[in-house]
Order: structure tokens, then sequence, then C-alpha cells
């Protein structure tokens, strides 16, 4: 039996042996009259009509169809240096769907990755398919903004909609949203024919995590959607959006959780929908796209998933002969079990007395069709439990993880998937949407322990305690501000921020007086490098204290900060030591800090650029990243220091300093087996720069085995080789680093500085602790580290 064949008998074969619902028809929506200030223009609410009263009509006329949906995910982690991809899978299957009835999926391929899944699997305390991500297929007259997923993503009731998104096609959204027109989009296809859609631009009246900014493109003629993207039009904070959190909050109830894991929040930065026209007719679906990011506090966890449609065959309505009661028209008297008949839409009808005969005759054509032996799963196993469709697997269940259907990951570009130009095209689309407004509490201030960045300890100032005032102004503008005192330097500190922040970038102008690192990436004034401080005494950064105003550019919340540009015009001073503390140094009364950096006073302008593109997601293959930093400027002293001359000479410098690293598998698969990281890197300045704008290594980020700003100057190398075994999320290395830093015109190969060291990690570096021996040089140590964002 040819392919096509088969498919035609599998569409009607099941249905008519699957247990039959009753159905009961929703009625159309009644011609009641739209809220009088819903609708910006007259064309809008023209499309809303036309689509409000097909929303459901064209759907229903689809009888039955089968499609190929491949469908992938992943979530990862999301870290300064790279994301560690956590989980991905690949699923492909086929689908029969029928009005009224089950659907039948067929399960052509199925893998997915995830620390601890194979151990699961040798134990026997996981099936090849117990994890099937695939809910079910897209149901005509159903919610056409998410394809096949949960029904409750969308509340169709405007009144009910504590957790799902308010559908804008809903009864009683037009009180919820406005509605405006835009341009019109030509659809060409193969033979000629060309279709207009126009955009309607749904607009909430007020900001909120339940309503969705977006645009949809609709045919006017007949009210189908044709094309959405869309987002969330706040920000979903589970503390400030579910009531019950928000009593426990005010009873003190999270006192006790660190600020370093709050807030707890997600947000869906965009999802994208397209339909294809079957013979012109009706819109079924094609592709989704969806990227979203949850939070907890530091911690970042950005999810994207991906469906395909292939339609293979569409039945609709008016392709079958009814009878007086609306029941399809058999052309035989008797159509008994066992009787084979073709129906008036040329499809061959099998005919069952139960069930379980027609899915083994299902399974069997199946079976022939792909010479793969398929079988229904019984309802007692985990994958088809509680599930609406019939599931037909492989026999052997292995198989479905080596299929050749399975599409690529979701970081790989492929056929039949939303494009990455598409994307970028509807993420513009709705950055140009205007942000609606914010009626709640416009404002929020935490202090202390509220946050992961407002207590800090450090030798300059101490114990530091900071507070932050942010104030959602509107129209995606806020004002930031953030004060620190410290205990020790008796000195405040602030920083106000105003910030213009869309989903495709972020634009900031601050004004600051404030203490600062050399190295702002290095996280010196953070929680790590504080307790390092308190608690050992080992305080790795060098500060100086900076006033003056900046403005800076950055990717969108929600993404990955790949690049930064900054141009600046601050005033530099030098501090100094004002505490010698460290819990486990209280009986050690020769110990100190060592002294911070005599940074020059210098007046100082200029502009920076950071761009640190990664290549690579996937465990099983080479991943790679660059990170170019340039920075040029001009500067006076004011006041002397090592450069000036004390009579406000000017002096103009460039720097540049490029890092490469590449993780590369050398044995083994997924996450289990053994990985070589390389890093290296090298920087230079040309002309006189401040002091404070040195390069510095020393310590875990730059040259293990040495303490910090063990070496500086105008130039740099440095390099580090890794091997590590990885085991399930799992790591230990071993590792050599090597680093210089002088006059470019003083090295030899003979002043590089190396150590060695073995090390642990978790999730392939995102938590690494190190044990490392200095191997030259007077200030060669033995250290041990705890940090945070390794290469392994």
């Amino acid at each position: 039996m040819s392919a096509a064949a088969t498919k035609g008998a599998l569409a009607t074969a099941f249905v008519l042996a699957a247990t039959v619902s009753a159905a009961t028809p929703q009625a159309a929506p009644a011609q009641t009259r739209f809220a009088a200030d819903a609708f910006l223009d007259p064309v809008a609410r023209q499309l809303y009509t036309a689509a409000f009263d097909g929303w459901t009509a064209l759907d229903e006329s689809v009888v039955r169809y089968t499609a190929r949906i491949d469908q992938r995910i992943a979530a990862a982690i999301r870290a300064p240096l790279r994301d560690r991809v956590l989980y991905h899978s690949e699923t492909a299957v086929r689908t029969f769907w029928e009005r009224d009835y089950d659907a039948v999926v067929q399960v052509l391929g199925s893998r997915s990755e995830y620390p601890g899944r194979t151990i699961a699997m040798r134990e026997g305390d996981l099936d090849w398919l117990e994890d099937l991500p695939f809910d079910g297929p897209f149901e005509p007259g159903n919610d056409r903004l998410f394809l096949g997923m949960d029904d409750e993503a969308f509340s169709t009731d405007a009144e009910d909609n504590e957790f799902a998104l308010i559908h804008p096609l809903a009864s009683g959204a037009d009180t919820i949203y406005h509605f405006q027109s835009g341009d019109t989009i030509t659809l060409s296809f193969p033979d000629g024919r060309r279709l207009e859609a126009i955009q309607l631009d749904v607009l909430p009246r007020e900001a909120a995590p339940q309503r969705i900014s977006g645009i949809l493109w609709i045919e006017p003629e007949t009210g189908a959607l044709v094309r959405a993207a869309y987002r969330m039009s706040r920000e979903f904070d589970a503390v400030r959006d579910i009531p019950e959190l928000q009593e426990e909050e005010d009873a003190g109830t999270f006192r006790f959780v660190p600020g370093l894991f709050k807030p707890w929040t997600f947000d869906l930065n965009v999802v994208s929908v397209d339909y294809a026209l079957w013979d012109f007719k009706a819109w079924l679906p094609r592709s989704m796209r969806i990227e979203g990011e949850a939070r907890a506090g530091i911690i970042r966890f950005p999810v994207s998933m991906d469906m395909a449609y292939q339609v293979e065959a569409v039945v609709l309505e008016g392709d079958v002969e009814v009878d007086e009661q609306g029941d399809p028209v058999i052309p035989s008297d008797e159509a008994g079990p066992g009787a084979v008949t073709t129906a008036p839409d040329g499809i061959r009808e099998v005919h069952f007395a139960t069930r379980a005969e027609a899915m083994a005759f299902i399974a069997a054509l199946l079976s022939e069709d792909d010479r793969i032996a398929y079988e229904l799963m019984d309802e007692s196993e985990t994958p088809a439990a509680d599930r609406e469709s019939l599931l037909i697997v492989p026999e052997d269940r292995s198989l479905v993880a080596e299929s050749p259907h399975l599409p690529p990951p979701v970081w790989d570009g492929a056929p039949g998937f939303t494009d990455p130009e598409e994307l970028a095209e509807y993420i513009g689309d709705l950055a140009d949407l205007p942000a609606p407004p914010i009626q709640m509490v416009p404002w929020t201030f935490n202090w202390g322990w509220a946050r992961q960045d407002l207590i800090r300890y450090n030798r300059v100032e101490g114990p530091a305690l900071g507070g932050r005032f942010d104030w959602d102004l509107g129209d995606r503008y806020t004002l930031e501000s953030a004060g620190f005192f410290g205990f020790a330097d008796l000195r405040p500190k602030v920083r106000l921020d105003l910030e213009r922040s869309t989903v495709l970038r972020r634009l900031t102008l601050g004004a600051y007086h404030e203490l600062q690192p050399v190295d702002p990436r290095a996280g010196n004034l953070g929680f790590g490098n504080s307790v390092d401080a308190l608690l050992f005494g080992r305080d790795n950064g060098e500060y100086y204290r900076a006033t003056g105003a900046d403005f800076t550019w950055r990717p969108p919340e929600g993404t990955r900060d790949s690049f930064l540009f900054r141009a600046y015009a601050e005033r530099h001073e030098a501090v100094e030591n004002n505490i010698d503390f460290a819990l486990f140094r209280v009986f050690d009364g020769d110990w100190s800090f060592r002294p911070n950096l005599a940074a020059d006073h210098a007046d100082e302008a200029g502009a920076e650029v950071r761009i640190s593109p990664w290549w690579g997601h996937d465990p099983l293959k080479v991943q790679f990243g660059l990170e170019f930093h340039g920075r040029g400027a001009t500067w006076r002293s004011v006041g002397g220091g090592e450069h000036g001359d004390g009579d406000g000479a000017r002096s103009d410098y460039v720097q540049a300093s490029a890092t490469a690293r590449a993780i590369i598998p050398v044995r083994g698969e997924g996450w289990d087996g053994w990985r070589l990281g390389l890093e290296a890197a090298g920087g230079n300045t040309w002309g006189g720069a401040p002091v404070q704008r040195s390069w510095f290594l020393g310590t875990a980020s730059t040259l293990r085995g040495y303490p910090a700003s063990v070496v500086s100057g105008p130039s740099f190398l440095r390099g580090r080789v890794e091997v590590s075994r990885i085991f399930h999320g799992v790591g230990w290395s071993f590792f050599t680093d090597t680093g210089w830093a002088g006059e470019a015109s003083d090295f030899t190969t003979g002043d590089l500085l190396y150590g060695i060291g073995i090390g642990g990690s978790i999730l392939e570096g995102l938590l690494r602790f190190d044990l490392s021996q200095g191997l030259k040089g007077p200030y060669k140590d033995f250290r041990v580290e705890l940090y945070l964002d390794a290469i392994l």
C-alpha cells in the first residue's frame, strides 16, 4: 500500500473505532455592541468584528487533517560567560486529527537530554518515552494563539484571568484592550495568486502579566488569523501578582530567603504564530516560536520552543456528503465490522467492532509503510496516561531516540521552523507598539537583605548597607536610584539611572558618585567577593572613587549580555583601606588587608565597547566564544599621579583586548564524557593611561595560584588549559594557567608566571571550586577558591 493510501485509510479508520464523545457545537458569538472606545480607527473595528465573528466559524469547516509535526525545546541557565543548556528535547510525530474524536499520534522520534536521564534509564526508572514532551495537535475551532498546548494558557473569559493570558478575541476583551489597524502585507503563492492581510495592533488598556501586547494579521474578507506576534505586557512577579504570596511576604514568611534568590519572575519575551492557507480554503498551522525567561534572583532560566507543521491531507466540510441528520453518508446499506467502503470524499473506510481492532489495523498499516513495528501504547503506561490523544509507538521504544525524522536542536536553523530573520522582524514590530499605562503602584523599594546586591563588604567601605528605589514612569521608562553607606569609610555613595527598555535594547543615562572596581566584570563588589573578604580576608578588588555621568546601550532584558557600549565623563579619586577585619583572621594580630591601588586623581572622558559572542550549545559539539573590549579616552591629572604632571596636561590613550575560549568534547557523549577547555587572552594600551586603567592578573578569573593583582601593567598575555571529566552535571578537572603583565617592550617568556591545580564543578563550571598552586615567583601561593561561571 502506498504512503498516500495508508494515510487516507488511517484518517478514517481510527476515527470510526475511537470512543465518541458527544460533540456540543459552540454557539456563534452574539452580535453585541463592543465598547465604544475599543477601536482607535474604523478599519480596526471592521477587522476585529470579522475576526471575532469568524473566530471558530472558519476553523469548524475542517473535518479532519493529517500533519507531520516537529517540536523542539531547550532550557538553560544564563550566565555572563555563556548559557548552560540544562534540558533540550526534539520530537517528531504524525497526527491524525478528526473533529469530535480523540486524535491519533504516531510517534516518529523523541530525544531528550538532561543530567541524570541516562542513569535513570539504565536503572529502569525511566522509559524511552516516559518524558515525551508533545502535548497534542492543533485543534481547529480552539484557540489560535497557541498550537496544541494547554487550553488553559489563554483565558476566553475576561473575568477569569488570574493566571491565564486574556485572549484578545474573547467575549469582553474589548474592555481589556484597545485595537488599532496598521500596515497591509501581501502573501504571494507559487501559482501567482496573492492574498492581503491587515495588521491589527492589540494594545492593553493597562499593563498586566495576564494581558498581551501584540499584533494580529487578519485576512479582512473572512476574518481568519494569518499571523500573530505578541508578548506579555508586563513581567510576572510571583510575590507582586499572586495575592496569597503578597500576604505571605507582608507577614514576613520570606524574610529568611536570601536576596540572592529574589525576586521570582517570568517574562514571555516573544511568541510568533504563522499559518498557511490550505488549498485556498482553510488556514492551518505552519510554525510557532516561543521565547521566555524565568528568574529567581541572580539565577535566570531562558526557555525556547519551536514547532513546525507540515500538513499532508485535509478534508473540509464541503468535501463530505451528509444526510438530513448531518451524519456522513456511507454508500452501503450495511457497513458492519470488517466492511470496506469508499466515502464520497474518496477516503477508504474500514469499519471495526472495537477500538482495539482498529488500533491494531492502524499499527499494522504504519508498520508496513515505515518498515518499523508499531503498536498502540497502553493507557497504563505513563506517556499515555491522562492524555487525550492515542499514541502509536514503535514496539522497540529505543528506535525513537535514533529516528531520522528528528529535527535538529532548537539553536540550529532548520526548514519549516520560524526563520530567525522573520522572528527579528516580529520583534521589531513589537518594539514599535506604544507602551501600555501602569495603573498599580509603579514603584518598589528594597534595602539590605531584600536583594543580593544591597549588602557588601570590602577593605575600603567595610560593611556597607544599600537601598534601591525603582519607579516605573510608563512608556518603557524606569527611574532607578541606589545608594550605599560604608561603615568604615563613612561616605555615602549614590547612583541615579533613567532607563528606556524595549524588546530591542536598553538605553540608560546615569549620574553617580560611587566606589568602582578597576574591572567591573570581576564582581568585586558582589556577594562572592564580599564573603571571601569577610571570612578569609581576601579582597580581590582594586578600587577608586568615580563621580560623573554615563550613557550605556545594552541588549534587551531577557537576552544574553553579548554587547555593551558606554560613553562617560567622570572624575577619579584614590581611596584607601579603612578596615582590617576578617572572621578567620580575628586572632592574627599581624594580619591586615593588602593595600589598595593608589589610583591617579584624574578627569577622564571616553567610550568603551565590549562584544562577547558565543557559538554552540550542544555538549556533543565544539563550543567557541570570543570577547573583544576596546576603550578610547582623554584624561588630565587633577593633583598629580604616576602619569600626570600635576598641571592639568591632557593625555590620550587607546586600549584593546581579546579573549578566545573553546570547549572541545574528547570522549563520551551528552552529560557523560571528557572535555578540553582552552582560553587565551591578550591586551595592550597605546598612550599614557591612568594607573587604574592597567591590566591586573591574579586569582581565579585570570591567573590561579597567585593573589589578586600579582602583576599589572599596560599590556598582558595569559592562557589556561583544562581537562575535565563531566558526569551528569558534576565534574572534576586538572588545569594549568600562565600569565604576564607589564610593558610590552620588556616582555620575555621567562617573565611568565604559571600554576597548576585541580577543581570541581557543577553544571559545567556554573559553580566552581579550585585548589591551585603557583609555581614561580615570590608571590606563588596555594589557594582555595569558590566562584561562579568558569569555562568548565
